[in-house]
């Protein structure tokens, strides 16, 4: 792989992660009959324009899924915080829901799927394997499809088992066109409704009891979904995690946009105590993305923050600052963008997560699932982000999964960590990470490594900030003022410890 030299990262190269060819040039194939069981994260909260929705699109919910080529598709699905149950079942001709002990029509906007992709399975194309993520508990193949009739370049990742060609995790980057209530027919019924999807079970093999006719199914009643090992709520009654004062990580940054492949990412990030902070690099973070896996002249871009200062300190030069530089491959000179460029973003503290504004919460745990988390106990963390107009007036959802490693939790590893609705039209459209390597140093950072270029070297205005604000969103992390919702008060809303730009 090709990076900037950095003699002095404490992160080695061997700690990327790295894609792995993939011969095929088809998705799997999906299959005539199969059953699933998934983890359905939505795109947001209710919004104050349907306060008391009627659909299952505005909580994290379980599904049962069932398929039968040509005939139908059903989801039993059971709402995680209102326990309520919805059972659609898609035919040829029709969506029916059971409403009240009776089925009746109604109008999702779907279609009886036939492939993973919908409309646009012949332009999927497949960036190479890896695992998900540091718990490696199955190698994926990673595929990308454009959105259908989409007014931007946007794109819908499916992952695939690669040694099985079973779904194992779903990314729709963004929501349907029509609303957050109405579907696209040429787009995966169902699972197009939410943002990010897991696959905790999948058979492609029948029972001997799959129903073979809408009749049958209907008879055959509801079934509960289950998945091992979830339990919903915070039942182990953890605390909200806060980040390690001097660690390094790597992650997989990957796109909503369908010309880009994923980044592999390099995080360092050192959060002194108010009593130990004297200069800049004391609060700083370096997030470097390479572009190994994708065309053009950029080979990668590092954004370099810093933090506050702790009250009554005298703030020394590259204080709470930011400053993006873009590296090209053909040997000329970086390019850079500062808060006066648009890059705005000073580097957020270890606690970000507790923040007033962002209300992070545990809505779910997940202990030892195989498929899911084998050996790890994960925390299901959901944080408010900024509106997305005009189907999410007031707020979309920030998904991330944390593992913790002590027993109140505030010591914790990030597994992944996914932005809904992310706009696709900044950058490349950055909207997931997943986390590999990750290490607390017991040495302090070298802090040659957030060094800021002399100011007469800033010759060239990087053009891309856009991008920055979309790619630090969830390595760094850094992201926007968060949103003022309907559950916040005003005074939270204003609160001085609101995150403006990082996470």
């Amino acid at each position: 792989m090709t990076r900037p030299a950095d003699t002095v990262d404490p992160v080695p190269h061997s700690a990327w992660p790295e894609l792995k060819p993939v011969t095929s040039t088809k998705p799997p194939v999906m299959p005539a009959a199969w059953t699933a069981t998934v983890l359905l994260h939505p795109f947001s909260p209710p919004q104050s324009n349907d306060p008391n929705p009627s659909t299952p699109f505005f909580e994290l919910c379980v599904a049962r899924l069932l398929y039968l080529e040509d005939t139908y598709f059903s989801a039993q699905i059971t709402g995680c915080s209102s326990g309520k149950t919805w059972w659609y079942i898609i035919t040829p001709n029709e969506t029916l829901l059971l409403t009240g002990g009776t089925w009746a029509p109604v109008d999702m906007g779907w279609s009886l799927p036939s492939n993973w992709f919908g409309s646009e399975i012949a332009n999927a194309v497949c960036s190479g394997s890896s695992p998900l993520n540091w718990m490696n508990a199955q190698t994926a193949d990673w595929w990308r499809a454009p959105v259908p009739n989409a007014d931007t370049p946007a794109a819908t990742w499916v992952w695939f088992d690669s040694a099985t060609g079973a779904p194992v995790r779903m990314m729709f980057g963004v929501g349907p066109r029509q609303g957050p209530n109405v579907g696209d027919p040429m787009q995966l019924a169902v699972l197009q409704m939410y943002s990010f999807s897991y696959f905790a079970t999948f058979s492609a093999a029948p029972d001997a009891d799959h129903p073979r006719t809408v009749a049958e199914l209907k008879a055959h009643g509801w079934t509960s979904p289950s998945i091992d090992g979830f339990a919903i709520g915070n039942p182990n009654g953890y605390d909200n995690f806060a980040w390690n004062g001097n660690f390094g990580m790597t992650a997989f940054m990957t796109p909503v946009n369908k010309t880009y492949n994923p980044l592999p990412t390099r995080v360092l990030y050192v959060w002194k105590p108010d009593g130990e902070y004297s200069v800049y690099s004391d609060r700083a973070q370096s997030t470097m993305m390479c572009y190994d896996y994708n065309q053009g002249n950029v080979s990668a871009v590092q954004a370099l923050l810093t933090g506050r200062v702790p009250y009554g300190v005298k703030p020394p030069r590259n204080s709470r600052t930011s400053l993006l530089i873009e590296y090209h491959r053909d040997g000329q000179a970086p390019s850079y963008t500062g808060p006066r460029g648009g890059f705005d973003f000073p580097q957020q503290p270890p606690d970000w997560v507790s923040t007033r504004n962002v209300q992070g919460t545990i809505h779910a745990t997940i202990t030892n699932n195989q498929v899911l988390c084998p050996k790890t106990v994960v925390t299901v963390f959901a944080v408010l982000f900024p509106p997305s107009p005009p189907h999410y007036p007031d707020s979309t959802y920030l998904w991330t999964w944390y593992a913790p490693q002590n027993e109140s939790g505030t010591q914790s590893r990030p597994i992944t960590f996914m932005q809904s609705q992310s706009g696709v039209n900044e950058g490349t459209s950055l909207a997931l990470a997943d986390y590999f390597y990750y290490q607390s140093f017991s040495e302090p950072i070298d802090p040659a490594n957030f060094n800021f270029p002399d100011q007469s070297e800033r010759l060239v205005v990087n053009t891309r900030a856009g991008e920055a604000k979309r790619v630090l969103c969830f390595v760094g992390h850094t992201f926007p003022e968060p949103p003022m919702t309907m559950s916040l008060t005003s005074s939270a809303a204003g609160a001085s410890d609101a995150p403006s730009a990082s996470m």
